[in-house]
C-alpha cells in the first residue's frame, strides 16, 4: 500500500514538471508584426502566452494595432538595417521567427522597384543572416505569395504548379524563398513558406481593392472606379491567415522545407466584392471600370488549394469572405 502511495506521488511530480514546461513561454520574433497580418498573428501569439518580439518601422504598420497587454517588446528599426536586426535578435534569442515584414503593394512594387527588391530581399537575407548564429533558433516562416505561381486555370498546388513571377513583387517574394532554402540547407534548420493568398479585414494598411472600395463609399460616391473587373481570387479573411501562419510555425515535420498555401479554396472576381461591400454597406452604387486603375500584366484567376495545410496542421478557413468584407468595414468605419 505505500509502496503504491509513493508511485502516486512520483506520478504526480512527473505531471508537474510536464505541466512546468508546458507553460514556459516561446520566444517570438515578428517582423512586420505592427501591420495588417502581423498585428493579428501577434494577437494569436500573446494569446497563447508566448513572449513576443516585434521588429516594424511604422511606413505601414501602426502601433496602435499591436496587442496593449502581455509584455511584447517593440523595436522600430528598419529590416535593411543590419546591424540593427542582428542586434535585436541576438538580444532576443527567438525560438521561432516570423518573417512579414515586406513591401508588398504591387502598384508600388512597381513604381519603386529598386526599394522593393532592398526592402525584401536585402531585408530577408539580414534577418536570415543574424538567423544564422544562433543555436537556439528552430525555424523560421517565411510570408510569401500566391502571385509566384505561373498564369493556369487550375488550383495551385505548392509541389507541382510551376512558378513564374510576374511583377517585381513576386520577383522578390520567389527570391526570398530560395534564400530561405539556401539558409536552411546551409544551417541545416527548419524553415517554411507560407503563400499568402489576397487577405481581406480589419487593419488593412495598403490601398488594396477592398480598401479602395470602402473609401470611395465612405466619400458618397454612387459610381465605384475599379480597375480590371473579371480577375478572380481566393479572398481569405486576414483573422484565418494569421491562424494559418500561425499552425505552420507550430508544425513539426520530417522536412526542412516546405511551402505551403494559405487561402481559400472559393473564388470571387472583383465585381462580386464590390457587390458584397454594397450589399454590407448599405447602399446601392454603380460599378465603372477606370483604364488608369487597370494593370497591364493581371491574371483571370488565382484559386489556392490548401489540401496540403490543412492536411499536415487541421487548419481551415472559419470566416466567409463576407465575414472579411464586414470586419474590413467595421474597422475602418470605427476610426472616425
Amino acid at each position: 500500500m505505500a509502496q503504491h502511495i509513493a508511485d502516486v506521488f512520483v506520478v504526480l511530480d512527473i505531471l508537474k514538471i510536464q505541466n512546468n514546461f508546458s507553460t514556459i513561454m516561446k520566444k517570438i520574433l515578428v517582423t512586420g508584426g505592427a501591420g495588417f497580418i502581423g498585428s493579428h498573428l501577434c494577437d494569436l501569439l500573446i494569446e497563447k502566452k508566448c513572449k513576443v518580439c516585434v521588429i516594424d518601422n511604422f511606413s505601414y504598420g501602426k502601433k496602435e494595432f499591436l496587442p496593449k497587454n502581455g509584455g511584447l517588446e517593440l523595436y522600430e528599426a528598419d529590416i535593411r538595417d543590419q546591424q540593427r536586426v542582428n542586434e535585436i535578435i541576438q538580444s532576443f534569442q527567438p525560438e521561432v521567427i516570423y518573417h512579414l515584414a515586406a513591401l508588398h503593394h504591387i502598384p508600388t512594387c512597381e513604381q519603386k522597384p529598386t526599394e522593393a527588391l532592398s526592402i525584401n530581399i536585402e531585408g530577408t537575407q539580414n534577418i536570415l543572416d543574424a538567423a544564422g548564429k544562433m543555436d537556439g533558433l528552430k525555424k523560421i516562416v517565411l510570408a510569401s505569395s500566391g502571385a509566384v505561381y505561373e498564369i493556369v486555370d487550375t488550383l495551385l498546388l505548392e509541389d507541382s504548379t510551376p512558378t513564374v513571377p510576374y511583377d517585381i513583387y513576386s520577383v522578390s517574394k520567389l527570391t526570398c524563398e530560395y534564400l530561405l532554402r539556401l539558409w536552411s540547407n546551409k544551417n541545416n534548420k527548419k524553415a517554411y513558406v507560407a503563400r499568402i493568398f489576397n487577405t481581406i479585414g480589419g487593419r488593412e494598411t495598403n490601398d488594396h481593392l477592398v480598401p479602395d472600395i470602402i473609401s470611395q463609399l465612405k466619400n458618397g460616391k454612387e459610381t465605384i472606379e475599379l480597375g480590371n473587373l473579371e480577375p478572380k481570387r481566393s479572398y481569405i479573411d486576414v483573422r484565418d491567415t494569421s491562424k494559418g501562419i500561425l499552425s505552420i510555425g507550430e508544425l513539426g515535420t520530417e522536412k526542412d522545407f516546405e511551402i505551403f498555401n494559405v487561402g481559400r479554396e472559393d473564388e470571387f472576381n472583383v465585381k462580386d466584392i464590390a457587390s458584397m461591400l454594397g450589399t454590407i454597406y448599405g447602399t446601392p452604387f454603380i460599378i465603372k471600370q477606370n483604364e488608369g486603375k487597370m494593370r497591364k500584366v493581371d491574371r483571370k484567376k488565382q484559386q489556392a488549394s490548401i489540401e496540403k495545410l490543412r492536411s499536415k496542421t487541421g487548419w481551415q478557413p472559419g470566416y466567409s469572405v463576407a465575414d472579411g468584407l464586414k470586419y474590413a468595414l467595421d474597422f475602418t468605419l470605427s476610426q472616425n
